[in-house]
């Protein structure tokens, strides 16, 4: 196939997968706008909403992302990070002890984000913010409201699995690595990546945590240039939260911990949280050019 981008600059590889995702955003809109008229009983549902949810998985984070890569590289997956490397089980084994030692402070990130009050004078601009949380909380709430194993199963797969895998392709895979090539910055590159990919989901007081946690999935494709290890990572948060809302889901307890008031063991919690992340994020930098020293 003639790669029609291979000459292309960076800044329009960027604007293209932009324009790409956008159109696939409007061919979407238009199949859910086509399944609504067609099917009005379907039209609120929770399969109109797992369906809408594999459309933009699909037109809008994976289809643009190959197929940019597909116009640039013989091998666009390999070129985005889905590829097998000798030390792969060992960077496996550092998400997922990333994950477990940057969850608490992501957590406490997230309470404080939750409680955020604006000035008086910017009212509306906060009604309209709390509206669109309780809108997304709704959907939310919808897809986690299952009570049978194939439920479970089908969050797994579309809210935990698809999404880490589409996600990452096209934010980490993609976007970071087009950023990373025009400004010549790993770090700036991952911290504009986490930005966009927290801002796109438009949920306002969840933007800090999720900023975050975009940034040290960067972090994690940015040593390892191995996308199944963010993948990893945001894998197990999402089915983290829908194995947590299916068995104690009653109980309400995700609710209940983000209501907890703030206090000073919380910072502490955080800040213990933030060098543990830092202390092995530094031994998987190390472990990282033990390897590419060793194929050399």
């Amino acid at each position: 196939m003639q790669k029609i981008l291979e000459h292309s600059s960076q800044r329009a590889r960027i604007i293209y997968l932009l324009l790409f995702s956008l159109m696939g955003s409007f061919l979407a809109g238009a199949v859910l706008f086509v399944v609504g008229i067609s099917l009005p009983s379907v039209d609120g549902s929770i399969w109109y909403y797992r369906f809408s949810i594999i459309l933009q998985d699909i037109f809008v984070m994976f289809l643009p992302a190959y197929t940019l890569c597909l116009w640039i590289a013989d091998k666009p997956m390999q070129m985005m990070g889905v590829r097998k490397t000798r030390k792969m089980s060992q960077g496996l084994l550092y998400g997922f002890l990333i994950f477990g030692v940057s969850y608490p402070a992501i957590a406490v990130i997230a309470q404080w984000n939750e409680q955020i009050v604006l000035p008086d004078s910017l009212t509306g601009v906060e009604n309209w913010m709390r509206q669109m949380e309780d809108a997304a909380k709704d959907v939310t709430d919808l897809f986690l409201s299952g009570e049978t194993l194939s439920d479970l199963f089908l969050n797994l797969l579309i809210i935990a699995a698809a999404a880490a895998f589409v996600e990452e392709i096209f934010f980490r895979g993609a976007l970071q690595q087009l950023i990373e090539k025009w400004l010549r910055n790993g770090h700036v590159a991952v911290w504009t990546a986490a930005f966009i990919f927290s801002a796109i989901h438009l949920q306002f007081y969840g933007f800090l945590p999720r900023l975050v946690m975009g940034a040290v999935l960067g972090y994690l494709f940015l040593y390892s240039r191995n996308l199944w290890i963010p993948m990893l990572y945001h894998f197990v948060n999402n089915a983290a939260v829908v194995v947590i809302t299916y068995f104690w889901g009653e109980s309400n307890f995700l609710e209940q911990l983000e209501d907890k008031p703030l206090t000073w063991v919380s910072f502490i919690v955080m800040i213990v949280s933030g060098l543990l992340t830092y202390f092995l994020f530094s031994q998987y930098k190390v472990q990282v050019k033990v390897e590419n020293d060793d194929s050399n």
